[in-house]
């Protein structure tokens, strides 16, 4: 490491030094924005954006071995093939029209791939009786989805018998951000939809997956919390010296606080249709 980051980087710089035993070539693209709904900026943190300029400096990689293409994902495939095309080395680089082609169907194979997740999410909310909570488990991809920087959550939510759901599994472009107008980050804002969803869905809690040293999620965390409207929420900040046992800890904790919020509601639903008075 040429410097401390968050763990994430870290972790980045591990994948990049077994893929250099292992690859001539790495594509090692500059991410500046995603796509985003109408209205939103969409940019990504600043770490992830020069990622590729860090570990070049701290494992001595060689200019001719990295692909770095600039790349401003939220403005379409057309912007990206023209960005790809630029960037691209002359003995990379495939014909105008057929890299357009091909960042189409990826493209479009990537939007296929979104919407089949939130379809199976969706369907398992249907057959979840109302009764039953579900926790929604937010967080950015590097962190979400990678089972050394999540301690493999997924696996220990399954053990406890809790019915959880990362937030790339529901529909969430629709959720009303109108009163975070300055949101700047891409991924954060995702987060925030994920919290409205929970605020506006009686039986979803939220868990947000974190990690020590990020700049960004130490200010939404804040916008987390007021976003889910009161309704408890976990959120666990992990990073390389975290361990199993104190996840299970945290996790065994939160079920049982979602359990008496259940219950709270449930008695004063019955309280209501009874008009307050006792049976």
């Amino acid at each position: 490491m040429s410097a401390e980051t968050c763990f994430p980087v870290k972790v980045f710089h591990g994948h990049v030094r077994w893929l250099l035993e292992r690859a001539e070539t790495l594509f090692l693209p500059n991410l500046i924005t995603l796509p985003t709904p109408p209205g939103e900026r969409g940019l990504l943190c600043p770490y992830v954006e020069g990622a590729q300029y860090m570990v070049k400096a701290a494992l001595g990689i060689e200019e001719s071995r990295i692909l770095r293409p600039t790349l401003f994902l939220a403005d379409g495939p057309a912007e990206a093939a023209r960005d790809l095309r630029r960037d691209l080395p002359r003995s990379r680089r495939p014909s105008k029209v057929r890299l357009a082609a091909l960042v189409r169907e990826a493209w479009g194979k990537q939007e296929d791939f979104t919407r089949s997740l939130e379809r199976r999410g969706e369907e398992l909310l249907a057959a979840t009786p109302p009764d039953e909570p579900v926790w929604l488990v937010s967080g950015r991809p590097y962190n979400l989805f990678d089972e050394r920087c999540n301690l493999k959550i997924g696996r220990h939510l399954a053990a406890l018998g809790v019915t959880a759901l990362p937030l790339d599994f529901l529909a969430l472009d629709g959720e009303n951000l109108t009163d975070f107008p300055g949101m700047y980050w891409g991924l954060g804002a995702r987060v925030l939809r994920a919290a409205r969803r929970v605020a506006r869905t009686p039986n979803l809690f939220g868990v947000h997956l974190t990690n020590f040293g990020c700049g960004a999620d130490s200010f939404i965390e804040h916008f987390y919390r007021h976003a889910t409207a009161g309704k408890p929420t976990l959120v666990l900040e992990l990073d390389e010296h975290s361990a199993v046992a104190g996840l299970l800890t945290r996790l065994e904790a939160y079920r049982t606080v979602v359990r008496s919020a259940m219950a709270a509601a449930a008695a004063a639903g019955r309280q209501e249709e009874t008009g307050g008075w006792r049976r």
